[in-house]
């Protein structure tokens, strides 16, 4: 059995809109995301892949019930739901996130365009590349579209950072 492996993905949300880049190399429109890094959790991580794939800071949206308690290890933030990737051989974590800091929409990297897209903009089910429509992949789109809806549920609610 190949060895599988921890990803996570981070769909931040501002002002109605969610982050995606054009991931040339895998030809598709993604959140940020990749890898952890030795030693980190994955919420670190998916900030992390925030501020490094998008030049913006986030928080996560606190989504999930907590139990209060003394002592004993601290929370992290769960993520909104867990992916099973196959054949990729990847579990990937999905946060939802909301933008801090930073001017939405900057890239440095014209391969990777950023691209903020609304409801009626993932609705259509794809968006030009080259010229061409590409299509969103069918967990980016569902997700993209939650993390819309989650965002405006809980706004101005405690998120954590």
């Amino acid at each position: 059995m190949e060895e599988r492996h921890l990803t996570v993905d981070g769909f931040v949300v501002h002002e109605g809109r969610v982050a995606l880049h054009w991931h040339r190399k895998n030809g598709m429109w993604l959140p940020a995301g990749g890898h952890l890094e030795p030693g980190e959790d994955p919420l670190s991580a998916a900030l992390r892949e925030i501020h490094e794939e998008f030049d913006v800071d986030a928080e996560v949206l606190r989504l999930a019930p907590r139990v209060d308690y003394e002592g004993g290890p601290g929370q992290i933030e769960p993520p909104f739901t867990i992916l099973d990737c196959l054949p990729e051989s990847h579990i990937s974590l999905v946060y939802f996130c909301r933008l801090t800091a930073g001017f939405p929409g900057r890239s440095y990297d014209p391969d990777y365009p950023i691209v903020w897209f609304d409801k009626a903009g993932l609705e259509t089910g794809s968006a030009i590349v080259d010229g061409r429509a590409v299509a969103f992949p069918p967990d980016v789109l569902s997700l993209s579209l939650e993390a819309i809806r989650q965002a405006q549920m809980i706004e101005g609610k405690a998120v954590v950072g």
